[in-house]
C-alpha cells in the first residue's frame, strides 16, 4: 500500500475542466450521517492506540488524527477561561471539543452536518456531566447558526478539508468570532487535488488573511505522514474484524480505506494553525 505510483490516479493536477473530469459531488452529509450512526469501532480504536501509543487521547474517541499533545496545545492556544464560550466546527461525536471544555472550564457549542454525530455528542456530554456547558447544532462551515461577534474562540480538528468553499468557511468562522477571537485548527495542505474530494489548497494562509485573520502560527504537525500511513495499513490488516464488527462487507471497507490512503500522496503537509480575528 505504499508508493506514489500505486495511487497517482487519485491525485490530479488542477485545471479548468477538473469538475468535469474528476467529480467532487459526493454527498458528505449522507456519508457522515451513516458513519456516525454506527457505534464507535473498538477495532479501529485498537489500531489508533497501537499507532499513537501514549499520544493516543484516551476517552476522546476522535474521528481524526489528533494526538494528545495537539489537544493540549489546542486548549492552550484558544486562550479560554471559565467565562468563555467557544465553537467546535465539524465536531463529529464531540470528543475533542468536550475534552477542551473539561480542560478549560469553558462552554462549547459543537456544529456538524450530521444529525447522528450531534446525537452522539449530546450523549457524550451527558455522560461527562457537561450538558449544561455544551450545545450541539446542525450547521456547516459556511453556515454556522450563531450570532455575529458572539464567540471567544473557534476550534476545528481535521474537518476543514471537507468544505467545498474554504474562503466562505473562513469568513463564516470570522463572522461569529468577537474581535480578537482565536481560530485554532488542524487540517491538510495539498500539493495536488485529490480525486473525489472537495477543492483543496496548498496553503491556507492567504485565505485566512483574506477572510479577516492574522496568522500567528502555521506549523507542520509531528509524524503526520507516518501516523496516517500506519493507521491505514493497520485498518487494512484488521479488515475482517472491521467487517464483522460493522456488518459492512470486506470489499466496501477495503475500497474506502484504499481511497483514503491514496489521498495521502496528494497531501503536502498536515498543519496546526493559530489565527486571530483582526
Amino acid at each position: 500500500m505504499n508508493g506514489e505510483n500505486s495511487y497517482r490516479g487519485f491525485c490530479q493536477t488542477t485545471g479548468p475542466n477538473d469538475s468535469l473530469r474528476y467529480p467532487m459531488n459526493k454527498n458528505w452529509t449522507e456519508i457522515f450521517e451513516a458513519e456516525f450512526a454506527l457505534p464507535v469501532s473498538a477495532v479501529a480504536q485498537g489500531v489508533w492506540r497501537q499507532v499513537y501509543g501514549p499520544e493516543y487521547p484516551e476517552g476522546v474517541e476522535p474521528y481524526s488524527y489528533v494526538s494528545r499533545t495537539e489537544l493540549l496545545h489546542l486548549a492552550t492556544e484558544l486562550h479560554l477561561d471559565e467565562s468563555a464560550h467557544f465553537v467546535d466546527v465539524g465536531c463529529g461525536r464531540g470528543g475533542p471539543g468536550l475534552w477542551v471544555a473539561v480542560q478549560t472550564g469553558a462552554q462549547v457549542t459543537g456544529i456538524d452536518i450530521a444529525p447522528s454525530a450531534l446525537a452522539a455528542a449530546q450523549a457524550r456530554a451527558r455522560s461527562l456531566g457537561l450538558s449544561k456547558r455544551s450545545n450541539f447544532l446542525l450547521g456547516s462551515f459556511e453556515s454556522i447558526p450563531l450570532e455575529s461577534d458572539s464567540m471567544e474562540a473557534v476550534m476545528s480538528v481535521d474537518a476543514l478539508l471537507f468544505t467545498p468553499d474554504k474562503l466562505a468557511a473562513l469568513r463564516s468562522i470570522c463572522r461569529v468570532l468577537r474581535p480578537g477571537g482565536r481560530f485554532v485548527f488542524t487540517s491538510w495542505d495539498y500539493r495536488v487535488q485529490p480525486k473525489n474530494r472537495p477543492p483543496q489548497v496548498n496553503d491556507h494562509r492567504p485565505l485566512l488573511e483574506q477572510a479577516g485573520f492574522i496568522v500567528h502560527a502555521y506549523n507542520e504537525t509531528d509524524a503526520w505522514f507516518d501516523r496516517v500511513s500506519r493507521t491505514n495499513a493497520g485498518l487494512l490488516a484488521a479488515i475482517d474484524e472491521l467487517a464483522a464488527e460493522s456488518g459492512i462487507d470486506v470489499a466496501t471497507l477495503r475500497t474506502g480505506i484504499a481511497e483514503a490512503h491514496a489521498t495521502i500522496e496528494c497531501m503536502l503537509r498536515r498543519v496546526f494553525v493559530v489565527a486571530q480575528k483582526l
